[in-house]
């Protein structure tokens, strides 16, 4: 007794704690963005970073100095070396960091996914470093085809964290169509893993995706997906996170109001949590409404805010950023010294860090402002400079508006062979991308006009049948009438579609009671097998005692004990009950139960029944003195393996029946019998005749038979 107890116990904790390690690598990814800063100091603290080894056997010895299994000291450090990349981590000396863990870790990989985390931290590690965004797509890429075979958690997290990667790099390389592949695999993923906070993350990348591709509509519909599942949870940082892009979709649509608002909220929740990034781009996103509607000041203060928090941190790129929109108010507001100061700060950055999609747009804004200031020589400078980029890196929209600037600067500077060249490159792309807007707008014209044309038509029919009319209050009156009359028929047959449908509420009702009795029959039972939450156990009881039930008490008090049974059944166990007939009781159980657990709870609850709901009547008294005794056929559903085939649930039901038809040839009582099918058996066994084809099935072992009984003393029915 004690080893079966002790069994039990070892399997229950083997239950809970599964789900636990199940769920270990999503909620450390959630740690991860939640609480880098927290997640760090106890990673260094009990890692006792940096550690020095050369091969597996010292980091073994040193894994158990510090108490570690040697993959889960593995598996901190890669953590680690993720966190020292990671913007929102504050320590120094991050990437030096970082690449010594790297180096560490390669040492020691030897598995695929250790390798895939290697490329990870290395493509990175070269995207922060160096802006090397195309190599760090090979990195990851190659990554992703070492762990694609593998279709564990730990594999999937990590396959979630590459497409994330990746889709935010081709998007920055203006790679689309990759962008959009990985951007739904990012988010298949996450509804794979079924992770609301990760499902939360990729809809929001998918918002930002549309909102780039200026399909503001699906980017709005995405954002507030990820901002409503963000508020069923009790993490800050991706409720902050789905809020900032939702302001920024309402920005983009011109939802000043709403836009302003989430935004003013994720900017407070992200000072509340010492973002000083996000906070920043949240004041830029703030700037930007605000120039959206020209109130140039304000946005300029408020780039300056985020101007601040981006130099405290040292973060060039978004200096750049913020310099480049500053210098864009500044030229609104046509204080060319403060714009050119500004933009001169902004191309210096993008210089010194290579960054050319930023470059070009800050050396077309050099060059209108130059352009303003009749600066001619400076504009051709910033002008060639830009179309330079924008050809290398095939902006159209970037090529043509530097062509224009030097158009008109080499007509103001008289060299004319220069600006014919570029006036003859602007003819020829706008001929080449306005081709479809012309057959566009002479569709639209076109149709423009035929509209007019009906529209003049019907309104000279309207005022000939006016001038004509002599009966006009005759008309008024008559439709009226017609009016009232239509509205009575209406609500005539409102009314009348109403006792309809409580009629065929009543009917549908009776439908699913056993007929005799009023009481759930056999219908309902075949209507809860066959709902959405089906049943995984149905078991079909035989109480002899109670088969002439009706006979001996009459139908009245019959259905009176029937129903109280019934109800108290329902209390007691988890599960729905049917009555088929007198004395057999069909059982709808939501989880799975073996036959024994199954005539163990009815048999327990059918001791405590009270019959007899009248004690004063001998016959009643007499009643609630009798020891019940039940046999039962079982199965659990789905019958078959294969989800693709689905049987009737007649036929489900015929099946428990055959089991209880075995189980009553035995004529002993608490028997049961139990019918399952092999995982090869084919979905022919339920065919007609279903009895004699289970049998047959039985001989031939293609399914199993479970009883309390000897399987050699059941009679088996073969129709």
């Amino acid at each position: 007794m004690q080893k079966i107890i002790l069994s039990s116990y070892v399997l229950l904790l083997l239950i809970i704690a599964f789900p636990a390690h199940a769920d270990r690598y999503q909620q450390r990814e959630i740690e991860f963005n939640e609480t880098p800063n927290v997640l760090f100091e106890q990673l260094s603290t009990r890692t006792q970073f940096p550690l020095s080894f050369n091969d597996r056997a010292e980091f073994d010895a040193i894994a158990d100095s510090l108490k570690y299994h040697p993959d889960e000291l593995h598996a901190d450090l890669e953590i680690l070396a993720r966190l020292f990349l990671e913007t929102a981590l504050k320590a120094e000396d991050k990437i030096n960091k970082a690449r010594l863990l790297t180096q560490q870790l390669e040492t020691l990989a030897e598995t695929p996914m250790h390798e895939a985390i290697i490329l990870l931290l290395e493509g990175r590690i070269r995207g922060l470093e160096d802006q090397q965004y195309k190599q760090s797509i090979i990195l990851f890429k190659e990554a992703l085809n070492k762990i694609s075979n593998i279709n564990d958690n730990q594999s999937l997290n990590l396959q979630f964290i590459l497409h994330q990667n990746l889709s935010s790099l081709h998007t920055l390389v203006k790679q689309d169509t990759q962008a959009l592949y990985h951007y739904k695999r990012y988010r298949e993923i996450a509804y794979r893993l079924r992770n609301d906070y990760f499902i939360a993350q990729s809809e929001t990348a998918i918002g930002i995706y549309y909102t780039g591709r200026n399909q503001l509509a699906k980017a709005l519909q995405h954002h507030s997906e990820a901002y409503r599942i963000s508020n069923r949870l009790s993490y800050p940082v991706i409720q902050a996170q789905t809020q900032f892009q939702l302001s920024r979709a309402y920005r983009d649509l011109g939802q000043w109001d709403e836009a302003l608002k989430n935004a003013n909220e994720a900017a407070i929740s992200y000072q509340k949590l010492g973002r000083d990034a996000s906070q920043s781009k949240t004041m830029t996103v703030i700037a930007m409404i605000y120039a959206n509607q020209e109130q140039w000041n304000k946005a300029i203060d408020y780039y300056l805010n985020a101007q601040q928090l981006d130099e405290k941190h040292n973060r060039r790129i978004s200096q750049g950023l913020n310099f480049h929109n500053i210098g864009e108010a500044y030229l609104h507001l046509s204080n060319y010294p403060s714009a050119m100061n500004y933009l001169q700060m902004a191309n210096d950055i993008f210089k010194e860090k290579g960054i050319m999609h930023y470059l070009v747009y800050n050396e077309l804004l050099f060059a209108q402002a130059l352009s303003e200031q009749s600066l001619w020589k400076e504009t051709i400078t910033h002008g060639v400079a830009a179309l330079i980029i924008a050809d290398s890196k095939q902006l159209p929209n970037a090529q043509k508006e530097a062509l224009e600037y030097l158009a008109k600067a080499y007509r103001e500077e008289r060299n004319y062979p220069a600006a014919l060249d570029m006036m003859e490159r602007l003819v020829q792309m706008q001929q080449s991308t306005e081709e479809k807007p012309v057959e566009e707008t002479l569709t639209s014209n076109l149709t423009e006009e035929k509209l007019k044309f009906e529209i003049n038509i019907f309104q000279h029919k309207l005022g000939k049948y006016i001038e004509s009319s002599k009966d006009q209050q005759m008309a008024i009156i008559i439709l009226l009438a017609t009016i009232f009359i239509l509205s009575f028929v209406w609500l005539y047959s409102l009314k009348r579609l109403n006792s309809v449908k409580q009629q065929k509420a009543l009917l549908t009702k009776q439908v699913l009671q056993e007929p005799q009795t009023q009481l759930k029959g056999y219908q309902g039972l075949l209507c809860c097998m066959s709902n959405d939450e089906s049943p995984k156990t149905i078991a079909l009881v035989s109480i002899s005692l109670l088969s002439e039930l009706d006979i001996e008490f009459g139908l009245t008090e019959s259905n009176a004990i029937t129903e109280n049974l019934i109800r108290q059944f329902e209390e007691q166990l988890n599960s729905k009950v049917y009555l088929m007939k007198p004395g057999e009781l069909a059982f709808c159980f939501k989880e799975v139960l073996t036959p024994e657990q199954t005539l163990a709870q009815i048999s327990d609850a059918l001791s405590h029944q009270a019959l007899a709901i009248n004690d004063n009547v001998p016959h009643f008294s007499a009643l609630n003195r009798l020891e019940l005794e039940c046999v039962l056929g079982h199965i659990n559903l789905p019958l078959l393996a294969n989800p693709d085939i689905r049987l009737t649930t007649e036929l489900q039901f015929e099946t428990v029946q055959y089991a209880l038809a075995a189980a009553k040839s035995i004529n002993v009582g608490h028997t049961y019998v139990s019918i399952r099918t092999l995982n090869f058996a084919p979905a022919a066994i339920f065919f007609k005749p279903l009895y004699l084809n289970l049998t047959h099935a039985l001989q031939r072992g293609i399914i199993r038979a479970e009883s309390n009984r000897a399987i050699s003393d059941i009679k088996w029915p073969k129709n």
